[in-house]
């Protein structure tokens, strides 16, 4: 791009985490964004350029946004209702609610809420899993959050309702529809092996091959789900049922806490994704990953939060922390999964789960311009000496100053410009009372 086009911003004296191959770090470095919203150049020297605004880091970390690889962004709306039990006894309460409670309007104030919570936090994209995603996408487009979603299944009629033909059908609609400009996939979200009986399972292998859509499913994640879906599936473990059924192949798996050897052997020969949640796991007792084992057999490993009821936040700051802390203690050596390893885990292995990695994920030359401008003076992050270490053991939802999403400024000092925030608050606090009443009547 020639420099006679009007760049759109230009971002001085930052120590750039590029998250490219070689984890390179720019010192004292210029980044500027094209008019086109993408990186027009970065150099470890002052750029020309003509640019409509210019920030100064003042020597802050420069970094890809986040990449959210596994959430339910509408439960907001049940934050803290499941707390200090099971799984399976968090969802007797929690889908009972959500059919009482959920519609179009909810979906999106709930989504509208997370997205709030989410930019304010550094995450610039999330691929979400939720009931009337047509609300999700809704929000992405007003608030400028990247968001990949789509129909999802499950036996039971859900909050829209409909029952598996009718949600087939809508699926199918929904597939048909024009995607985006930026080569973003198509998506069919099962809920699990143990809520759908296999036949229905080959269905929709079959609908994601006729659209060349991408799996999003959860999978081994507590004892309880290997139990009964051993006992519904003939004594298989999700990861079988999945392979048997011709939907592991580039599949994004949430959770993988119990995977054996031949799990992740069939997890790496197709090239699926897991999708490490450690707060949730932890809090809801799930187990401990088998990280360390999938990386070794190739897996690509990304982050997520999981669903706000059951991980209560979206911070991924944490989920980055708690992973590599579990690991090392898992391992008794403090050595494994380095503070590199976890930060990509957190950027460019997210990207590359939801084959955007030639677009976001890092800060290189012709990408998108997704990034995050953390704050140079905030007291946890100095003193910084080794900037991944930083991210990786340091840095909270606190210390993110400006987010930019596409090239546009979305979060300018710790302030969402694309989301009103006292009204997204208030909305779920409307409808807490309504969720809160719906539970006491169950």
């Amino acid at each position: 791009m020639s420099t006679n086009t009007q760049d759109r911003i230009a971002i001085v004296n930052a120590q750039i985490v590029t998250v490219d191959k070689s984890a390179s770090v720019i010192e004292n470095g210029s980044l500027v964004i094209g008019g086109d919203g993408s990186i027009r150049a970065i150099s470890s020297t002052s750029i020309a350029n003509n640019a409509s605004e210019t920030i100064d880091a003042n020597g802050a970390i420069v970094m890809p946004g986040l990449i959210n690889a596994h959430t339910h962004l509408g439960m907001t709306l049940f934050r803290g209702l499941g707390d200090d039990m099971s799984l399976e006894d968090f969802l007797a309460r929690l889908m009972p609610a959500e059919v009482r409670v959920l519609n179009y309007e909810a979906v999106h104030s709930g989504t509208e809420l997370a997205a709030l919570e989410s930019l304010l936090g550094g995450i610039t994209t999330s691929l979400d899993m939720y009931y009337l995603p047509d609300a999700a996408l809704a929000v992405a487009k007003s608030s400028g959050m990247r968001l990949q979603t789509g129909p999802n299944f499950l036996e039971s009629d859900g909050p829209e309702p409909l029952k598996f033909a009718d949600r087939l059908k809508w699926a199918t609609q929904w597939l048909e529809a024009p995607r985006d400009t930026i080569g973003t996939t198509g998506w069919v979200a099962p809920h699990s092996t143990y809520l759908l009986s296999e036949e229905q399972l080959r269905v929709l292998a079959d609908l994601a091959a006729r659209f060349e859509a991408r799996i999003h499913v959860h999978a081994s994640e507590t004892v309880g789900e290997m139990q009964l879906v051993a006992k519904r599936h003939g004594g298989r473990t999700p990861i079988q049922v999945l392979d048997d059924t011709k939907l592991l192949r580039r599949a994004v798996l949430a959770h993988g806490v119990h995977l054996s050897d031949h799990d992740i052997e069939l997890i790496a020969q197709n090239s699926a994704t897991v999708v490490h949640c450690p707060a949730s796991n932890f809090k809801l007792a799930s187990g401990v990953a088998r990280i360390l084992d999938l990386q070794r057999a190739g897996v690509n490993v990304a982050l997520g939060t999981d669903g706000p009821a059951s991980g209560n936040d979206i911070d991924l700051w944490i989920a980055i922390r708690l992973a590599g802390y579990m690991q090392k203690t898992f391992a008794k050596n403090p050595a494994v999964l380095p503070a590199v390893e976890l930060v990509r885990m957190a950027t460019i292995n997210g990207a590359r789960a939801l084959q955007l990695d030639h677009l976001i994920g890092s800060l290189e030359v012709g990408k998108r311009a997704d990034i995050i401008i953390l704050d140079a003076d905030s007291p946890s992050l100095t003193p910084n000496f080794d900037p991944h270490t930083t991210i990786a053991t340091c840095v909270t939802r606190a210390d993110v100053r400006h987010v930019i999403v596409d090239g546009n400024v979305v979060v300018r000092d710790r302030k969402c410009l694309t989301i009103d925030h006292k009204t997204a608050v208030n909305k779920v606090k409307l409808l807490g009372k309504q969720v809160l009443a719906s539970v006491n009547n169950n």
